[in-house]
């Protein structure tokens, strides 16, 4: 009789946990659709279902075969089979669009907003990760890897929902949000990631983690601080780690050659005044062994800026990362020398690709890359 008055206690107990970690993980609500700014200054576009649809415009519903259209749209209107209508206008189909050759879940809008007509694409938020991660992430990589980028992803569209609020849509579709290719570059193993990490989100305190993510860190994360103008004092998770895992990635190491009038003008379009320069130089190290600052000698005199700065404003896709190891000149050219390919906050995906490789689950590379968080279930708001 005591073993079984244990027992039910013991059970009483796990049965109470249980349900108070339902409770405290679907504590909050979040928007299960969002709207993805898909195109923007359009003033044509066409159109395709292969089900019957329809189109809503002042409150007023139309209906059309399945097929293409054409639409024009100018001054706030869409011509649409030689009639025009107000905007805003969304079209729904049971099933997917074609818009400009491309296949998108979800509804589209045509929306009017003060920097043009933007068309954007309404859709579930599990559907619109399906089109980010073939973008993200490599198809062929391990499922550990995959769902550990799902659950970011998914973590990274709620916690900036709104983004492009201004715009009429919630986040973009380029690399200033995360890249997203709609149903066309959907893949069988990226969708599956997806489904088995079904509304799994990184928190922190209970809260959205902020997952940013990068291609290869070089050997050490970032902290933000030395990246953007960081507001707030840098979270824990976010602070860099020391990363030995992505050293096997075809960035470890990278050189690039850029002639000094490229530079010179690349960095007097970005709003910074430099002569003829002479001498380029790093100043400092970040906690993560990168380039604080660059020092650029020129006929005007010196300048210096946040090594992030210069990277973008020169070429972020020649200068791979800040992680600079040698810098050179020869002929009046520059060359670089470094380590890595993005800005180093955050989870490495080449280092968390390893990581799965050897047998890692996509919570423990989590773990790694966000430390002192936990993975957790939202809810979706019904209405």
């Amino acid at each position: 009789m005591k073993n079984f008055k244990q027992n039910l206690l013991i059970v009483l107990y796990i049965l109470l946990s249980c349900i108070f970690a339902y409770t405290h993980l679907y504590a909050k609500e979040y928007k299960e659709y969002i709207k993805v700014g898909i195109l923007s200054n359009q003033k044509s576009l066409t159109l395709a279902s292969d089900k019957k649809y329809y189109f809503v415009s002042n409150n007023k519903k139309y209906r059309l075969s399945a097929g293409k259209i054409n639409i024009k749209i100018k001054d706030k209107e869409a011509v649409i089979l030689s009639k025009s209508y107000k905007l805003p206008i969304e079209f729904v189909s049971e099933k997917c669009f074609m818009v400009n050759g491309k296949i998108y879940r979800g509804n589209i809008i045509i929306e009017d907003s003060p920097k043009g007509n933007n068309i954007i694409n309404k859709l579930k938020m599990e559907d619109y990760l399906k089109g980010i991660l073939p973008k993200e992430a490599s198809a062929s990589w391990n499922q550990e890897t995959l769902k550990a980028q799902a659950v970011i992803s998914r973590t990274y569209a709620l916690k900036n929902m709104g983004k492009h609020s201004k715009e009429g849509f919630d986040i973009c579709s380029k690399v200033h949000c995360q890249v997203y290719g709609g149903a066309s570059c959907e893949s069988k193993n990226c969708n599956k990631a997806v489904c088995e990490t079904d509304r799994e989100v990184v928190l922190y305190n209970d809260e959205l983690a902020q997952t940013f993510f990068h291609s290869s860190c070089g050997g050490h994360t970032e902290d933000p601080n030395f990246v953007w103008d960081w507001k707030t004092e840098t979270p824990e998770y976010l602070k860099g780690v020391k990363d030995s895992y992505c050293k096997d990635n075809p960035h470890q190491t990278w050189t690039v050659t850029i002639p000094e009038t490229e530079i010179r003008e690349k960095l007097i379009k970005a709003g910074y005044k430099t002569g003829k320069i002479q001498k380029i130089s790093t100043s400092g190290t970040t906690t993560a062994k990168a380039a604080k600052e660059i020092v650029i000698k020129h006929s005007k005199g010196t300048l210096k800026l946040n090594s992030y700065k210069f990277r973008c404003a020169v070429s972020a896709d020649k200068i791979k990362s800040t992680l600079i190891t040698n810098i050179s000149s020869k002929n009046k050219n520059f060359t670089f020398e470094g380590k890595g390919w993005g800005h180093k906050v955050g989870l490495c995906q080449w280092g968390a690709k390893a990581m799965g490789d050897k047998g890692f689950k996509y919570k423990d590379i989590l773990e790694f890359y966000y430390p002192k968080t936990k993975v957790g279930k939202i809810k979706y708001a019904t209405k």
